[in-house]
């Protein structure tokens, strides 16, 4: 499998990266992004994907952003990204896998921890991710996150 990663602090620059990238590989290749911080960016850049631990449990909010990017909304996309700007804080400060498994708690989907040799985090980080949790509902709309039956 080959990954290749868009560089540049611009979206010309992203977007040229991509059509770079475009001639090297088969029509039959996607390019996505993997993580949270900068998604809305490649989606808006021509990513065709968005490869992400918190679509798994905020499901709702994480397809808004991926379809107002992908049809070019730039607008909605922005202001979505900027919904989940505390959740990507979290994420660069904690680590992703580990600030879902509290995000898990606290929707009351499982109280488990991490596997070993992975640490759980403290209890004074549940503060902050229940504040990102109530940033995201608010801003973002969404009050069940898309995983009510």
């Amino acid at each position: 499998m080959t990954f290749a990663r868009l560089f540049g602090n611009s979206s010309a620059a992203r977007t040229g990266e991509l059509a770079r990238l475009r001639q090297m590989i088969p029509d039959t290749f996607t390019v996505g992004h993997s993580g949270g911080w900068g998604a809305a960016d490649a989606l808006l850049a021509g990513c065709d994907t968005w490869y992400s631990v918190a679509a798994g449990l905020l499901p709702a909010p994480a397809l808004s952003l991926t379809r107002a990017a992908q049809s070019g909304d730039a607008m909605t996309a922005g202001r979505l990204n900027h919904a989940f700007e505390e959740l990507w804080a979290l994420f660069k400060r904690y680590g992703s896998f580990r600030v879902m498994f509290v995000i898990a708690g606290l929707l009351d989907l499982a109280h488990v921890q991490p596997p070993r040799p992975v640490l759980p985090l403290p209890e004074s980080a549940w503060g902050p991710i229940r504040q990102a949790l109530a940033v995201l509902t608010t801003d973002a709309g969404v009050d069940d996150f898309g995983l009510s039956a």
